[in-house]
């Protein structure tokens, strides 16, 4: 366990939950503001971690939530939501339930929609089991996201976490340097409209929607903006097709790269307990939520703070 004394008086521990991802941060009182250099240590440990668990003996509720995820930047919805005209930053996940975003007439209007030429999704989500970052696919991702549990289940209803820096470190070198300059093909995954019910922010908005999210290339190795540590991006079911190979000899790789972030040795999987808070990277941590907890309730809210893009490692 790492203990910090800090000017303010406060003292953090940060303890490691494995030995590639994932930390528990003790001594924060997120019931009032935090000082300044409790939080500048806190998203040193998040750089470093990449996943922190905060745990109260007493229920968490909305402001304590947002007081964590503002340590890491503005509030503010997926990018998704925001180009629909959503206002909120908190999502509520229950069981069956689609995913919405508020209504709002100020909404952006979109041109013609973009083609997707003849690139075809994977369909990988339901092969590796959901692991994903959110909206790969849009034009920055979130910096943070953070989650509490409004409601457990008696049994299951893990929330899992993979760490893309663990996953690059152990690629062999050959397959490294390989990497390093290639570039992965991002699409909208079948069903994603659906899931979020587009025809609700009105009759032209999934025309607005396919304009705004053509097919998006990302890099293969990023580097992390605080740490350095060089990460593989890939994310089963946004990814398409890999930059300069062969339709056989691109979905026989991402295949193999999706199989090796998914490897138990990158994976910390956190078991709710009353009061807790959780904080991960939404691009160098996958994450996925196992549907093990039928037929009982579960509920969830997660806040999204800040923007990030993948960027490429020099």
């Amino acid at each position: 366990m790492a203990t910090q004394s800090l000017k303010s008086g406060k003292t953090l521990h940060i303890q490691p939950l494995t030995g590639s991802i994932g930390a528990e941060a003790r001594g924060v009182d997120l019931s009032r503001e935090v000082p300044e250099d409790v939080a500048e240590a806190i998203r040193q440990a998040f750089a470093e971690h990449l996943v922190l668990v905060f745990r109260n003996e007493n229920d968490i509720n909305e402001d304590e939530q947002n007081r964590l995820a503002a340590l890491f930047g503005e509030l503010q919805p997926l990018q998704v939501f925001q180009f629909l005209g959503a206002m909120q930053a908190s999502i509520t996940f229950n069981p069956g339930s689609r995913i919405e975003a508020s209504n709002d007439d100020n909404a952006p209007k979109g041109s013609a929609p973009v083609q997707r030429n003849d690139l075809m999704a994977l369909g990988l989500a339901g092969e590796f089991d959901g692991w994903h970052v959110d909206n790969a696919f849009a034009h920055f991702l979130p910096k943070a996201a953070v989650l509490r549990a409004d409601v457990i289940a008696p049994v299951g209803g893990d929330t899992c976490f993979a760490g893309l820096t663990a996953a690059y470190d152990l690629l062999s070198p050959m397959m490294q340097e390989w990497l390093a300059d290639a570039k992965a093909v991002y699409l909208v995954p079948d069903g994603f409209k659906e899931g979020i019910n587009i025809h609700q922010y009105g009759p032209d908005a999934e025309e607005r929607f396919d304009a705004e999210y053509p097919p998006r290339e990302w890099p293969l190795v990023i580097a992390h903006p605080v740490t350095g540590r060089k990460a593989l991006f890939i994310v089963p079911g946004y990814v398409a097709h890999i930059v300069g190979l062969s339709r056989p000899e691109s979905h026989a790789m991402i295949r193999m790269l999706c199989q090796h972030v998914r490897s138990a040795s990158f994976i910390y999987r956190h078991h709710w307990q009353k009061g807790d808070l959780v904080v991960w990277d939404e691009v160098f941590a996958l994450h996925r939520a196992p549907d093990d907890f039928m037929p009982h309730d579960r509920k969830v809210v997660r806040v999204t703070a800040g923007q990030q893009v993948p960027t490429a490692a020099s």
